[in-house]
């Protein structure tokens, strides 16, 4: 027997102010969390590291089982079309596309399973995608097309993509359980049960992230030019920026005058490259750019840029 589930709550009480809480009808539902180690979202470049979350199925009434979770993966790309309007590929439709089928017989109610998913698992469920851009009835490949040419097999996901989870649930007794009310999705968090028991986990319908660019430069072996400003023309007056390479530091300032340029070589084999604002006496005269050997603009602050570490814009650097 398969039956689709649509799980409602109701309340036998008229005046919510004298009813507590809500007592559900039968039914269950499943609560996604990330893991407190994982990262939020996708890195650019980065195809193997995973977000991972605890996922588990909740029957709040305690009066059905799940044995099997399938998960299904959307994979959405934003786009402008021949016309300059802003559009949306959805290429896994609203339902997506199957990733996981999880045997859950063995867990018991509100007990978590983890779950991981990298941006390589994605591209092996949507390698070969195709869609209609220009909407001529011709659809190409997702991954090899000229609407965004800076997309490949090799980097197959970019800044304006979005993914998300979503779930269906059977039970023992055959039921499906596909779609809830959006009071299960965005209301009940924070649910309590008749019994005056709370819940430990909140009710949610899907997990969503993006793509985003991080800051570990992934080539960092190559030329960087740090153009150093100085508004007033007397140098900047203590203040400097401080380039560390695997660990040592060494700093760059402007001795004097209103600009100056240094061209700073990080030596092949280096892993980890970072750089740091450091204040002078009159950071509000100080502006600077940092621009890597691939000719991309990588910082850039000032007038009295933010002390410590300096954020980078990789979405380019690293494709």
């Amino acid at each position: 027997m398969v039956i689709t589930g649509l799980m409602l709550f109701s309340t036998a009480c008229e005046d919510e102010a004298l009813s507590p809480y809500v007592e559900p009808l039968s039914g269950v539902h499943a609560y996604a969390k990330l893991t407190e180690s994982s990262p939020g979202s996708f890195l650019i470049g980065d195809l193997t590291n995973p977000i991972e979350m605890n996922i588990q199925w909740v029957s709040v009434d305690r009066e059905l089982e799940v044995n099997q979770i399938e998960i299904y993966v959307l994979f959405n790309e934003n786009y402008v079309d021949e016309d300059g309007n802003p559009l949306v590929a959805a290429h896994g439709g609203s339902q997506g596309l199957l990733f996981k089928t999880i045997d859950a017989s063995g867990l018991a109610n509100r007990e978590n399973t983890l779950l991981t998913i990298s941006q390589q698992d994605v591209f092996n469920l949507y390698q070969d995608a195709t869609f209609d851009y220009d909407d001529d009835g011709t659809a190409v490949s997702v991954f090899d097309n000229d609407f965004k040419p800076s997309r490949s097999t090799t980097n197959p996901f970019i800044d304006g993509d979005n993914f998300e989870l979503r779930w269906e649930l059977t039970t023992a007794d055959g039921l499906l359980f596909d779609s809830w009310s959006p009071s299960i999705c965005t209301e009940f968090n924070t649910y309590q049960a008749a019994d005056g028991t709370p819940n430990d986990g909140g009710f949610n319908c899907t997990v969503g992230w993006i793509l985003e660019c991080g800051q570990v430069i992934n080539e960092p072996a190559q030329d960087y030019t740090i153009a150093l400003n100085d508004s007033y023309g007397d140098g900047w007056n203590g203040a400097a920026i401080s380039v560390i390479v695997d660990g040592v530091a060494t700093q760059y300032t402007l001795p004097d005058g209103l600009a100056s340029t240094e061209v700073v070589t990080v030596p092949t084999g280096t892993t980890d490259l970072s750089f740091d604002f450091i204040s002078g006496e009159f950071d509000s005269e100080v502006t600077y750019t940092i621009t890597s050997g691939k000719g991309n603009v990588i910082a850039a602050a000032g007038p009295s840029p933010a002390v410590g570490p300096i954020t980078l814009n990789l979405c380019s650097e690293n494709l």
